[in-house]
């Protein structure tokens, strides 16, 4: 248990007007900093045209020149050729 003492009333100190304002006044001006550094940011993107776009690969963009067609008539072809393979691997059995 604590002992019981007289200076329960006792409050703590008034924080100091000076500091608090001082410290707002770092948070201002850190803002501002900030807000210069994106003004130059934006003023050099501008400069050079506009962002830079990112390449067709980075977007994950894949070109080919395959088309619908072009893959039914190799898979038509695959198909066509494992089972000819089949075909002669085997070959026909005539029936008796």
């Amino acid at each position: 248990m604590r002992p019981i003492t007289d200076d329960a009333d006792a409050t703590p100190a008034p924080p100091d007007p000076d500091d608090y304002v001082a410290r707002l006044q770092a948070q201002i001006d850190a803002a501002k900093a900030r807000r210069a550094g994106y003004r130059a940011q934006a003023a050099e993107t501008v400069a050079r045209g506009g962002p830079v776009r990112p390449a067709d690969e980075e977007l994950g963009i894949i070109k080919t020149s395959d088309t619908a067609g072009r893959i039914a008539a190799d898979a038509s072809r695959e198909i066509r050729s494992r089972l000819s393979r089949l075909t002669s691997r085997f070959g026909r059995r005539r029936k008796k």
